[in-house]
This record gives structure tokens, C-alpha cells and sequence, in this order.
């Protein structure tokens, strides 16, 4: 399960950029849309949605910090 748990958290961060497809992550790992989230918050102790918000946060940050980019450019790359 935990395997499982590492196999999503990359695929989250492979595709964080992207609109974020549950159904597509589930088919990928070999379970369903509804088992996949309840795992996900059983193990990770928030919803996958909370867990993605936050890693986005916390990516647009780091490139508000180094990056040339325009705060707008930045916002909109990570919603």
C-alpha cells in the first residue's frame, strides 16, 4: 500500500503543472477513482486535493523566490 501511496505521489508531482486527473492517476495504479482517495487520506492524513493545493502553493512559491518569471506568469502555470 505504501508503494502505492509513493507510485501516486509521483505521478502528482510528474504532472503538477496539469490539471489533475483522479480517474487517469486510478486506472495507472490499478485501482478505482473512490479507493484511491480513500487511501490517499487514510495514509497521507489529507484529501489528495488538499495534498495537491499545497504542493502547488509551495512550488510557485520557490519560484516566486528564484525565478525571473512575473508573479502572473507564476499563478497561472500552477492555478
Amino acid at each position: 500500500m505504501i508503494s502505492a501511496l509513493n507510485r501516486l505521489v509521483d505521478l502528482v508531482e510528474q504532472h503538477l503543472t496539469e490539471e489533475l486527473d483522479v480517474s487517469g492517476l486510478a486506472k495507472a495504479l490499478g485501482t478505482t477513482e473512490y479507493h484511491l482517495r480513500r487511501m490517499f487520506s487514510s495514509l497521507a492524513g489529507m484529501p489528495l486535493s488538499e495534498y495537491v493545493r499545497r504542493r502547488r502553493m509551495t512550488v510557485a512559491a520557490a519560484d516566486v523566490v528564484r525565478s525571473a518569471d512575473d508573479l502572473l506568469s507564476i499563478a497561472v502555470r500552477y492555478g
